[in-house]
C-alpha cells in the first residue's frame, strides 16, 4: 500500500514538473530579453535535473 502511495506521490511529481518546464520554455521562447533567458535556461535546467532524479527514484520503486 505504502509503495503505491508513493509511486502515485512521483507520478504526480512528474507531472507537476512537466507542466512547469512547459511554462517555461514558452516563456523562454516568447522573451526577448537575453538575462531572463538565462535564466529561464538555468531553472529549466534544474527542472530537468529534478525530473531526472524522481524518474530514476521511480524507476527504482518498480
Amino acid at each position: 500500500m505504502k509503495e503505491n502511495f508513493t509511486k502515485e506521490k512521483l507520478e504526480s511529481v512528474l507531472r507537476k514538473i512537466n507542466w512547469a518546464q512547459q511554462i517555461l520554455d514558452s516563456a523562454r521562447d516568447s522573451s526577448d530579453d537575453l538575462q531572463m533567458i538565462d535564466i529561464l535556461s538555468g531553472v529549466s535546467f534544474i527542472m530537468d535535473s529534478a525530473s531526472d532524479d524522481a524518474e530514476n527514484l521511480y524507476r527504482s520503486l518498480r
